[in-house]
């Protein structure tokens, strides 16, 4: 048994900056700096979630299954959301270039770019809740897989 039965919040700074980075309201007449910002916060946000994906998740999934067999349903649905999280990810780092690129070019006429600015921060923002989800339910799962009773033994 490895000593991870007892894991830290993985990415919670990281997914803190970036939701605070998405809340911050843009200064009127500022939208082309306040993209370029909420555009690198989200870059380095996303770096930090997708070597999660790749390099610490493929891990923690095969620790569940080598602890617990009758979890390869539930992992066989978290590598799933993983793939979907990846992909997620690189939409929305084009979407946040693309916003970047037409609030410079918008300049003061800020009016332009209003409605994809507030779609992208929503959608941005449900991204974080899902990565969050995905973290606790991969925490969660390695933890029952330690604690569960398979009748074996005792």
């Amino acid at each position: 048994m490895k000593a991870e039965t007892e894991i830290k919040e993985p990415l919670r700074e990281e997914l803190e900056r970036l939701e605070t980075a998405l809340d911050s309201p843009p200064v009127p007449g500022d939208l082309s700096n306040w993209a370029t910002m909420v555009r690198k916060s989200f870059d380095e946000g996303a770096k930090a979630i997708l070597r999660q994906i790749e390099s610490v998740h493929p891990d923690q999934l095969r620790e569940i299954e080598g602890q617990d067999p009758e979890l390869l349903a539930r992992t066989k649905q978290l590598r799933e959301d993983d793939r979907s999280h990846q992909e997620w990810c690189r939409r929305l780092s084009v979407a946040f270039a693309d916003l970047e690129a037409k609030a410079v070019r918008a300049g003061a006429d800020e009016k332009q770019v209003v409605d994809q600015q507030q779609a992208l921060l929503e959608e941005g923002l449900r991204f974080v809740t899902h990565v969050r989800k995905q973290e606790t339910a991969i925490r969660s799962w390695l933890q029952e897989a330690f604690d569960r009773d398979t009748g074996q033994g005792d």
